[in-house]
């Protein structure tokens, strides 16, 4: 092949795109496919397949997901590359999907070279079912007795459940089976506590019974020392301190190591209902080199929450009294949060999925591209992935309509055989007044320490007052007045209240991208969780709306009592002891 030499000798060539085609409108067929080898050996370079693996392997680091399984179309270099087990995991936890404990439904070698690539198209599938309602329905006939809570790992098919028939009774999910029955307690059992190693359990006996897990669930201290039944629980995340509330009106703080009684508190002038352990706003940050330090959120029958700091300065104890010594320093109360109008039943918090990078090398992080992967997982889509539909399309999964869809409980399987009722736990036995060698009340807050009464707001939870940037973290509270209210923590402003229900509302659950509630009125409802601020920045109120009204996923003939979810289940308790699971990884 060859140019004319009067191209050439006139100088035509490269003097512009119009002189090109005029010469290769004089080539022959043949001349023009050498010309197209030539150009595309001359013009494309295969950076991936050229490139040293680890080289290679570092740039497709910096993509997002969806860039990555495009790639995996371009060639079978290219798809080797962009399928590497290192590179989705990194995927699986920038998008918050756990990559231990797995359900077992996600049933794969876990040592393929595609581990964790088909791990992250699993857990996209779960999240596709959550957001469209599509699940499969179990009914599992439980305990004799209703089930007043249960408890278990956000990952994984392994939960507790525990009943007024004295029982807590152990249960694989994925087989429908009851692993082992516990019947230590003289009275029904009230409220679980779960970690990784041990698990408490409050019964209306007065008792508190920690358990080993790691010990075939022998028991490793019980409790004593409340004055009535125990409605409460909450532990730290080490393990090592454990709180109990109630009837008798007080707060306990429990050594889990020795069994020994630390500090009792009160405040409360009811029942203590529900309490819960979050991290305080200054200790909130990745990877922050320092001890991790809790306000505990008790609720009361007497209609209000308190926020105790369980780590006051010496500075903020100066506000309340003078401290004769260190060693004395006692949880005060932070927050007082008033507003529901009868007794607070439960509390769940909105967890910052920031918190989610702390295994993550930041310096990388920031210094990278993924700019596309960040925005997902901040976008309005509770799936990591903005554009869910296109992700999966191009992991090939099953997009189709034709999953199980939502279907009501079939009421003829439970049977309204109810000896006990959960309501008991709202009526205020009469304890006595605090004796006089405990440790007396708290004073309230001085003057400065707000008492944060609000007006319920409409049914749009989207805020406007976006100027003031802050570290906020959200709350729910719901009540037997059937409202969910939602506050911030850090000034203890009501940001809205919703009443989604037509009775007491039993329980909450929330986790990074939805939230969950059940009450007496047999409904089981759902909400979806949007956050449109960018990972990293500050959040501000204007960033975080709920939509409402709610998704009912389902409505039975029977209170429904508490909740547990997780990744790929939602569990719920009646009061005629069923555990209707909904499954949100569709079985073939």
């Amino acid at each position: 092949m060859g140019m004319s030499k009067e191209a050439v000798d006139n100088g035509t060539v490269g003097l512009g795109l119009g002189h090109v085609q005029s010469l290769v409108d004089k080539l022959s067929l043949t001349e023009r496919k050498q010309l197209s080898i030539y150009l595309q050996q001359h013009l494309t370079k295969d950076i991936i397949s050229l490139l040293p693996i680890p080289l290679a392997s570092h740039l497709l680091e910096l993509l997002d997901a969806e860039t990555l399984c495009r790639i995996r179309q371009v060639s079978k270099t290219w798809k080797d590359r962009a399928t590497d087990n290192a590179l989705w995991k990194r995927q699986c936890i920038l998008a918050g999907f756990p990559i231990t404990l797995i359900s077992k439904s996600f049933n794969y070698n876990n040592n393929a070279e595609d581990y964790f690539f088909q791990l992250y198209k699993h857990h996209v599938t779960v999240q596709k079912n959550w957001d469209k309602q599509n699940f499969s329905q179990h009914l599992i006939r439980a305990h004799s007795e209703g089930i007043t809570c249960i408890a278990g790992s956000e990952h994984g098919d392994i939960i507790y459940t525990g009943s007024f028939d004295k029982t807590v009774k152990i249960w694989d999910l994925f087989n429908q089976s009851c692993r082992k029955s516990l019947k230590d307690h003289s009275e029904g059992v009230q409220c679980l506590v779960l970690g990784e190693s041990i698990f408490a359990s409050g019964s209306w006996d007065k008792s508190i019974i920690v358990y080993d897990i790691t010990n075939d669930h022998s028991i490793k201290h019980r409790l004593n020392g409340h004055l009535a039944g125990i409605i409460s629980l909450t532990m730290d995340s080490n393990e090592s301190t454990l709180f109990s509330g109630s009837v008798d009106k007080t707060i306990r703080i429990w050594n889990i190591h020795t069994g020994d009684c630390l500090k009792r508190l009160y405040g409360h002038d009811g029942t203590v209902g529900t309490l819960m352990l979050i991290p305080r706003v200054s200790t909130m940050t990745i990877n922050q080199d320092q001890e991790e330090q809790y306000w505990l959120i008790s609720g009361s029958n007497d209609n209000t929450i308190l926020i105790w700091d369980l780590n006051p300065s010496e500075e903020q104890l100066s506000n309340y009294q003078s401290l004769s010594s260190p060693s004395s320093i006692k949880p005060q109360i932070f927050q007082r949060l008033e507003g529901h109008t009868r007794a607070v039943t439960c509390l769940a918090w909105y967890k910052d999925i920031v918190r989610q990078l702390e295994n993550i090398d930041q310096d990388r992080l920031h210094d990278s591209v993924h700019i596309d992967t960040l925005g997902f997982l901040a976008s309005r889509s509770s799936s990591p992935c903005t554009n869910i539909i296109q992700e999966v399309e191009l992991m090939d999964l099953d997009d189709s309509d034709s999953l199980i869809q939502p279907t009501n409980v079939n009421n003829e399987s439970i049977q309204h055989n109810r000896q006990r009722n959960h309501h008991n736990r709202l009526n205020n036995s009469q304890i006595p007044s605090s004796p006089s060698n405990t440790v007396t009340p708290p004073p309230s807050p001085p003057e400065g320490h707000s008492m944060h009464t609000r007006n319920d707001y409409s049914n749009n939870m989207e805020f406007s007052d976006s100027n003031a940037f802050h570290r906020s973290i959200f709350i729910f509270s719901a009540s037997a007045d059937s409202t969910i209210r939602m506050w911030d923590l850090t000034t203890g402003q009501l940001l809205h209240s919703t009443k989604e229900h037509t009775d007491i509302v039993w329980d909450l659950q929330c986790n990074e991208s939805r939230l969950a509630s059940v009450s007496s009125d047999g409904c089981i409802k759902y909400y979806q969780l949007n956050d449109t601020r960018p990972l990293g920045v500050p959040r501000t109120r204007s960033s975080f709306n709920i939509p409402f009204p709610a998704v009912t996923l389902a409505h039975i003939d029977s209170g429904v009592t508490c909740l547990k979810m997780t990744r790929e289940w939602l569990v719920c308790g009646t009061e005629d002891g069923v555990l209707i699971a909904l499954e949100f990884f569709i079985r073939d």
